[in-house]
C-alpha cells in the first residue's frame, strides 16, 4: 500500500512540475499534497440534518477553546447515488500538511474527551480512511454547491504519469470552456479495504448548483464529452459519479 502511494505521489509531483502553469500553481495551497480523512456515518437515532447545528457550534467552540491545530471540515449528503450508498453522510476533514495532521491527532487524544460525546449525540461513523489529496484546480471559495466523486482505475498497460497528464489536460479544457469547478485527486493512504483495486478517486466541487447545471450541459449538449473520451478511452475507466450536497462545518481559517 505505501509503495503504491509513494509511486502515485511521485507521478503526481512529476506531472505537477511539468503541467502546472504559474497561474494555476498560485491557486494551490502551500503543500501540494494534503492529507484528508473520510468517514462514512449514520445519524444517531431520531437525529437528522437539522441536529448538525448543535454539533457545528460545539465543535468550533471546542476547536477555539482548546487551541486545536488547523483543520477544515465538511459534511457531504448523498443526492444522486445507487443502493450501494448505505450511509447518511460523509464527514471529510482536511489538514494543510502531514505535520499538522500529526499534531491534530495528538491534540485530540490529549483533549478530545469532551468532544467525543458531542459527535456521538449526532452521528456514528463506521470507518475512517486517510487519503493523500492532490489539488488540480482550487475552489473559488471554500463553500460549495454540489460535489461529485468518481472512482477511477487505470486500464491494463496504461502509465500513471501519462494518465495524470491527461487528467490535467481535461481540467484545463473544462476551464477553457468556462468551468470554474474545483478538481481533486484522492490517493488511498491508510484504512482502505485490503481488496480495493482502484487507482484514485476524482472529486469535483462546484460553486453552486447553477454552475453544476451549466457544466452538465457542456458534457451532454456540447463537445466536452468527445474530448473526455479522446483523453481517457484507452488509459482510464471511472465509474458513474456519486453526487453530494456539501455543508461546511469548519472553513479554512484566516492566517
Amino acid at each position: 500500500m505505501l509503495q503504491r502511494l509513494v509511486l502515485g505521489l511521485q507521478a503526481c509531483i512529476a506531472v505537477g512540475a511539468v503541467a502546472f502553469a504559474a497561474p494555476v500553481a498560485a491557486q494551490l495551497s502551500p503543500a501540494l499534497i494534503r492529507p484528508i480523512e473520510v468517514r462514512t456515518c449514520d445519524f444517531a437515532p431520531e437525529k437528522g440534518r437539522a441536529d448538525l447545528d448543535v454539533l457545528v457550534t460545539e465543535f468550533n467552540r471546542w476547536m477555539a477553546a482548546s487551541s486545536a491545530p488547523e483543520y477544515d471540515a465538511y459534511v457531504l449528503f448523498p443526492l444522486a447515488h445507487s443502493a450501494e450508498i448505505d450511509f447518511d453522510l460523509v464527514w471529510v476533514g482536511a489538514w494543510p500538511d502531514g505535520t499538522t495532521m500529526g499534531e491534530s491527532m495528538a491534540h485530540y487524544f490529549a483533549q478530545g474527551d469532551k468532544l467525543a460525546p458531542i459527535f456521538d449525540a449526532a452521528m456514528s461513523c463506521r470507518d475512517n480512511r486517510n487519503f493523500s489529496m492532490l489539488t488540480l484546480r482550487a475552489p473559488v471559495a471554500e463553500r460549495f454547491g454540489p460535489m461529485e466523486v468518481s472512482t477511477c482505475t487505470l486500464r491494463l498497460g496504461a502509465v500513471l504519469d501519462e494518465t495524470l497528464a491527461a487528467v490535467r489536460e481535461w481540467v484545463d479544457h473544462t476551464g477553457s470552456i468556462g468551468s470554474t469547478a474545483a478538481h481533486w485527486l484522492l490517493f488511498p493512504a491508510y484504512g482502505e479495504r485490503s481488496d480495493t483495486n482502484y487507482t484514485f478517486k476524482w472529486a469535483v466541487g462546484y460553486d453552486s448548483f447553477e454552475d453544476f447545471g451549466r457544466d452538465y450541459d457542456q458534457l451532454t449538449n456540447g463537445s466536452a464529452l468527445d474530448r473526455y473520451n479522446e483523453l481517457f478511452e484507452l488509459s482510464m475507466r471511472c465509474d458513474s459519479p456519486r453526487l453530494y450536497a456539501v455543508r461546511t462545518i469548519r472553513a479554512p481559517q484566516e492566517p
